[in-house]
């Protein structure tokens, strides 16, 4: 049965609910998302609402982490986004709406197992917050090679926000415009579904995979970032945080 992967949300409801728009066209009924619903962008609250009910299940990411948990990893812009998330998502007794939200999120698991495969936010050693990179190939193979060593069976991830697929043999096949599918088996791969709400491969629009028999398929989704733009302006968060929509990066 195909279902969809979502990650990287990041409060972004304009590239959340484009998303959902298009699975629908698609006639996918399961979606999942791999972590990051909160920080950076002005809309916690309702991408928080619309992943609870929508996501069949969801892992945590490290900005869902930080909602909890000092943000000394966190850079100066980026914590003060989840600063802004935790006041928006604080449980209120004027607010229960707020407090099961806040349960929820706290709730997250680390990791999921199902279809056969594994999924995680960061990478298989540190599920929250190792980021598995594009260039580890090449820079940190015995990184990447301690990785694999760790699974035994596909691992789709997030965190990145670039989309595409690591090998044992640490070759990174990037997914664009002209790469869209990309087979996998049921030996070890890592699969990065890209970011809805933040991309940073060169690409503005919001991206997700939908995985079927053994094939993952990217979709990219034009949406109207210069609403959420002047959403982060207006709630004063960082300008840079609304300038890298325009640019994927």
């Amino acid at each position: 049965m195909a279902f969809a992967l979502i990650s990287d949300l990041h409060s972004n409801i304009e590239a959340l609910t484009a998303v959902f728009a298009r699975i629908d066209e698609l006639g996918v009924e399961e979606v999942d998302c791999l972590g990051d619903i909160v920080g950076y962008c002005a809309d916690p609250e309702p991408c928080a609402e619309l992943v609870m009910q929508r996501c069949s299940w969801t892992i945590m990411g490290n900005h869902d982490y930080g909602l909890f948990h000092e943000l000394r990893d966190f850079n100066p812009i980026a914590a003060e986004a989840l600063l802004y998330s935790r006041r928006k998502l604080a449980p209120s007794w004027l607010r229960p709406r707020r407090r099961r939200m806040w349960r929820f999120l706290e709730g997250l698991p680390a990791r999921m197992e199902a279809h056969g495969y594994l999924f995680v936010h960061g990478s298989p050693r540190d599920p929250i917050m190792e980021y598995v990179l594009k260039s580890d190939g090449f820079l940190e193979p015995e990184k990447l090679t301690e990785i694999f060593s760790l699974i035994d069976r596909p691992c789709f991830v997030g965190h990145t926000h670039w989309p595409g697929v690591h090998r044992p043999d640490l070759h990174f096949t990037q997914a664009t415009d002209d790469v869209r599918v990309i087979e996998i088996t049921d030996e070890p791969a890592i699969v990065n579904v890209g970011s809805v709400g933040q991309p940073r491969d060169g690409d503005p629009r919001a991206c997700f995979a939908v995985v079927d028999d053994g094939r993952v398929e990217f979709h990219r989704v034009a949406y109207d970032f210069r609403k959420t733009q002047e959403k982060i302006l207006a709630a004063g968060l960082h300008p840079a945080l609304a300038e890298r929509l325009a640019v994927g990066k």
